[in-house]
């Protein structure tokens, strides 16, 4: 039971900017939220795939997002800005388009920074594909392991599987997924 005015929150320093964060859980969206936008974004996992001991895999992952993930999410934002009358929220709108925009190519520049992050074993990271496919990697004791899952399937079915002894194979499966949909995949 939560106590009145008792609110939920994790505070760390991001490992890129080195600017504290801090994530606040938002009851009515039922997920943890933060407001460091500029940089980085960090989710909250509490579920592990179940093959794990839920103790075995880090709290906090650090995001990379595909370029096709940015350009997916920035048509979707146009789309509303077209739609929107409100010009104050045009302008909003607008500016959020212009801040992702600037974010393509920034996860095939922080890799490397990130890697070293992910092998410190304080952060997994979370790679954002695009069209509902995601994929976790974190360090638990000396090896790697990571998932892809597709948000479309009612149980969270598992595209792919990771367990490896060294960072080179943790961060090709990264480079896959951040990749996944720039490889002859048919978009539809």
């Amino acid at each position: 039971m939560v106590q009145v005015g008792f609110e939920p929150k994790l505070a760390f320093i991001c490992p890129l900017c080195n600017k504290e964060v801090e994530l606040v859980f938002d009851r009515s969206k039922g997920e943890w939220v933060s407001d460091h936008a500029g940089c980085l974004n960090f989710s909250v996992i509490r579920r592990m795939p179940r093959w794990l001991d839920p103790a075995e895999g880090p709290l906090v992952f650090a995001g990379l997002e595909s370029n096709f993930s940015v350009r997916e999410t920035v048509e979707g934002l146009r789309a509303l800005v077209k739609e929107e009358s409100d010009q104050s929220k045009r302008q909003k709108l607008e500016t959020g388009v212009r801040r992702l925009e600037s974010k393509l190519g920034s996860a095939e520049k922080n890799l490397p920074h990130l890697m070293d992050v992910l092998k410190s074993g304080a952060f997994g990271l979370k790679v954002v594909s695009g069209k509902g496919i995601s994929a976790l990697v974190w360090k638990s004791g000396e090896r790697y392991f990571g998932v892809a899952e597709s948000e479309g399937f009612p149980l969270k079915q598992h595209d792919a599987v990771l367990a490896a002894d060294g960072v080179e194979e943790a961060e090709k499966f990264i480079s896959y997924w951040l990749r996944y949909w720039e490889q002859g995949r048919i978009i539809v």
